[in-house]
């Protein structure tokens, strides 16, 4: 090969070289350009928040000064097994399960079982489909003030009058009534509750191949049979989801308290308890404590009801 032959074909490769060069720095500072700002979001609003709040954990102000101390995890215990104290976080805590097992133990099936009666396509599926989905077309603060309305006896509220026809009795107003109050907060989140996860349950299962449908039905299946033996496990990837997802939020599980009943009537709960606290501007410390240590429980809890549900059902590609 010449000289000028060699030239040339250095300068090409040197050519090519560069542009890839360009492209690639390029590409990659379009790429950083995109991630820049949720990556700074999360950096500020995530990482650096929950840093502060576990430092918080550890920290207790004495005398005007911020000092290093266990204290408040001494005074969480207090609260949680000491009935009279200042905070009562036994009835917090159970306040916060029962949200917790609503949604697992009942939104979660009957969501699941609705779901498949309009998969089916029963009669008039179509307008059980507006009603259930009916709760996520209003606004939350509209719903709740209908809500209360329908429970407060002064305004003629439907649920009051009823309560006074068939039991003959006086209506309570049923959100300020300790005695009533847990279950009416429940018994909103259970209306509420249903249309996100129909729509998800729903977009599932229209996913199974009718194939498996026809032949499950040739075999003689009958309904329960067919909604648990096969629809169950062929959409499970999307119950276990819901599970999982549920369970991360299991000390965080909360009705809509703040438009009902502002916590009062012995309906609170930990995550409300401590956007109160926050609210007040009282010293971020305490409520930081029990922030913390509900995630030291929770975490081995989601990583346990994880691997559990990876074990029910074998993830079926379809």
């Amino acid at each position: 090969m010449t000289n000028n032959k060699k030239s040339a074909l250095k300068t090409c490769l040197s050519k090519i070289g560069k542009n890839f060069g360009k492209e690639e720095l390029q590409k990659h500072l379009f790429l950083f350009t995109i991630f820049l700002i949720p990556m700074a979001a999360f950096f500020v609003f995530w990482l650096y928040v929950n840093l502060q709040s576990i430092l918080n954990a550890f920290r207790v102000e004495s005398n005007g000064e911020v000092i290093w101390s266990f204290i408040n995890w001494k005074y969480f215990w207090e609260d949680l097994t000491r009935s009279g104290s200042m905070v009562d976080m036994a009835l917090i805590l159970r306040n916060t399960l029962i949200f917790f097992f609503t949604n697992v133990g009942v939104i979660l099936p009957i969501s699941f079982i609705f779901s498949y009666f309009l998969y089916k396509k029963i009669a008039g599926y179509k307008f059980y489909r507006v009603v259930f989905f009916a709760p996520n077309l209003i606004s939350a603060a509209v719903l709740a003030l209908l809500y209360k309305f329908m429970l407060n006896p002064s305004l003629g509220g439907t649920i009051t009058k009823l309560y006074t026809l068939f039991t003959g009795q006086v209506s309570p107003n049923f959100l300020m009534d300790e005695r009533y109050a847990m279950t009416a907060v429940v018994a909103y989140c259970i209306w509420t509750g249903l249309s996100v996860n129909l729509v998800l349950f729903n977009g599932a299962m229209e996913r199974v191949p009718i194939e498996i449908i026809e032949a499950v039905q040739l075999d003689g299946a009958g309904v329960w049979r067919e909604l648990f033996n096969i629809i169950l496990p062929m959409i499970w990837p999307t119950v276990s989801t819901l599970l999982v997802t549920t369970t991360s939020g299991l000390f965080m599980a909360s009705g809509p308290l703040l438009l009902l009943t502002g916590g009062a009537y012995g309906t609170n709960t930990i995550s409300f308890w401590i956007y109160q606290q926050v609210q007040a501007q009282v010293a971020p410390y305490y409520p930081a404590t029990v922030g913390f240590i509900f995630t030291l429980v929770g975490v081995p809890i989601v990583l346990g009801v994880k691997k559990l549900t990876e074990k029910v059902f074998t993830e079926v590609q379809y």
